[in-house]
């Protein structure tokens, strides 16, 4: 098992920014009727999505929820020394769209930046990379995204997908404080093994995007997706879920001799509230002290987490200090928990993208 913690580096304020378009679950015509759709939602917990309408891609939505922060922090895009897009959507297979982020929000031409692909576990994994480097003092401010599209890659037609994933961009703004004691601790885990589980066939080095892979193909009835669709293997991604993000949390909290009564708020990756609900009352913390945001954005992969801090603790992260445990797991087959401290930060508003 790694282990990290990081000191003199703090979060100051949160943004998000979500689509405006709203699809309703109960009325998705991959499923038969209201009935079915309503077994889906009440397994899942998830009755609505935000989805882009096409040519909008998690860029987009970022340089929105970044220029929002920017203005609520009162500080100018100059002061940006550092980056780092975490996104499976990106706008390109190269270059890296922290690139073209940076020319896009006028960031210095000497401002550190770059992609991480990781998936549902990404902000987690992004704190931990964002928060490593400025933690040296070298780089004073700094910009974490976390972002996905996910709408564009899942088929329309597959109702083991269409009803979950959702879109959004989030980003947290961070400072290096060397008198700020708080640390960010963390526990990291990956079985590659188990890759297959979330994935996308087509359209990488292994196996490129032919002519077949883009030819919509009907699996079985209510299954219908083309090669280059995400493909999520449910059953695969249940066990995982119920066994290895508790057994994280309970490597975290017994390497740190974290108090968990002394928890204020415990944010679990938004896949499957009824999966979500099994890791919180595996580790007994009420159910008031884990928000959850999935019913009105669904599974937003990377941006799940700091999603709903933004939507649900907004008033809670502003006011007071907050001790927070966090874990993101899924895609890879990766996972990673956090412990951390958010002390009377700016929390700005929904943001809406129009398009």
């Amino acid at each position: 098992m790694s282990q990290l913690t990081i000191r003199n580096v703090k979060i100051v304020g949160m943004a998000a920014c979500v689509p405006s378009r709203i699809e309703e679950n109960i009325l998705l015509p991959i499923f038969k009727d209201e009935y079915e759709a309503g077994k889906v939602i009440a397994s899942t917990g998830i009755e609505r999505r935000r989805v882009v309408e096409f040519g909008t891609t998690a860029a987009d939505l970022t340089v929105v929820a970044v220029h929002r922060i920017l203005e609520d922090l009162n500080w100018q895009a100059a002061e940006g020394d550092c980056l780092f897009f975490v996104c499976t959507s990106r706008d390109f297979i190269a270059p890296q769209t922290a690139c073209i982020l940076q020319d896009r929000l006028k960031l210095r031409n000497d401002c550190f930046v770059m992609d991480l692909p990781l998936g549902c576990s990404g902000w987690i994994y992004g704190i931990s990379v964002i928060a490593s480097l400025m933690s040296h003092g070298s780089f004073k401010k700094g910009l974490l995204v976390a972002a996905e599209t996910n709408s564009i890659n899942r088929s329309s037609k597959d109702r083991t997908v269409k009803p979950l994933f959702g879109d959004a961009a989030t980003v947290t703004a961070l400072e290096f404080d060397a008198s700020y004691s708080l640390p960010f601790n963390f526990v990291f885990g990956v079985d590659g093994s188990g890759y297959q589980a979330v994935w996308t066939k087509y359209g990488g080095m292994r196996y490129p995007a032919t002519v077949d892979a883009v030819v919509e193909k009907e699996i079985e009835p209510g299954i219908v997706r083309k090669g280059i669709d995400m493909v999520v293997n449910g059953m695969d991604v249940f066990a995982f879920a119920i066994n290895t993000p508790p057994r994280s949390l309970k490597e975290l909290i017994e390497i740190f001799h974290i108090n968990v009564d002394e928890v204020d708020y415990l944010y679990l990756h938004q896949a499957n509230k009824f999966i979500d609900e099994k890791i919180r009352k595996s580790l007994k913390i009420p159910s008031e002290k884990v928000p959850y945001c999935l019913e009105d954005f669904g599974n937003v992969t990377s941006a799940s987490i700091p999603l709903t801090m933004v939507t649900r603790t907004a008033k809670a992260l502003r006011d007071k200090r907050n001790h927070c445990l966090a874990c993101g797991f899924g895609v890879g087959l990766a996972w990673a928990s956090m412990e951390f401290n958010v002390n009377d930060i700016i929390v700005s508003e929904l943001v809406e993208y129009e398009k």
